[in-house]
């Protein structure tokens, strides 16, 4: 339902009323007509209503947008009315204003009808696609956050995956009452470390493996480089 194809309706129903009223036919013989045009008016008000308060979901994923809708309802109910204007002048000044009046109740029955069936079975669709529409984006948003927790994880893991175990491969006592250790890992990784007096000393431990190092450099070296360094 849309003020397009409900304006089409009403169109068409105006014109066989319009053609059966020029040849003579009474409003009874027309009832059907009268009562599908009556119904799409009905159905136009109902529109430009919604169209002022769309629901949340026609927002998000309606093709059109919600003031083209608005503009369509609008644009619609303005020719509707203008049908209904001429209509009540021709049966006013042909039938009397009392066939009028009799139309108008006529049109309020419709209307009442018409919301106790399709319109409440309307806004129940609407609320279903609506629930539906926040549990996608319920969905969504916890598949978001899983994958970005996934890739948090996985940068840790990364983060992990840098580091190597080391074992100690030699001490040396310094003249400060330290010890400096050298540890070794994969690919000729070295880390040294100073320890206190009477600091215990583990076998091994988790050091940054350093795959860009230019060259290997032994244990020796390591030890007199740390020497040196504290002179």
């Amino acid at each position: 339902m849309d003020p397009i194809s409900c304006m089409a309706t009403a169109s068409a129903a105006f014109g066989v009323l319009k053609k059966g009223f020029a040849v003579g036919r009474d409003i009874e013989s027309m009832a059907s007509d009268l009562s599908r045009w009556m119904g799409a008016l009905s159905d136009l008000d109902m529109l430009e209503k919604e169209a002022k308060n769309p629901p949340i979901f026609k927002k998000l994923f309606n093709g059109k947008s919600v003031e083209q809708e608005a503009i369509e309802a609008f644009a619609a109910k303005e020719k509707a009315q203008q049908q209904r204007y001429e209509l009540q002048q021709w049966i006013s000044m042909t039938l009397g204003r009392k066939k009028w009046d009799d139309l108008v109740k006529m049109e309020g029955s419709i209307r009442k009808q018409r919301q106790e069936t399709l319109y409440k079975q309307r806004q129940r669709r609407q609320k279903f696609i609506e629930i539906v529409a926040w549990m996608m984006v319920a969905v969504v948003g916890a598949a978001s956050i899983g994958l970005f927790i996934l890739f948090l994880k996985g940068q840790a893991a990364n983060a992990v995956g840098e580091m190597v175990t080391c074992r100690k491969v030699k001490c040396e006592k310094l003249d400060n009452k330290q010890t400096v250790c050298v540890f070794k890992g994969a690919n000729n990784t070295i880390e040294t470390q100073f320890f206190k007096y009477m600091e215990f000393i583990p076998n091994e431990y988790q050091c940054k493996y350093d795959p860009k190092a230019k060259k290997d450099m032994t244990i020796q070296e390591t030890l007199k480089a740390v020497r040196e360094s504290q002179k």
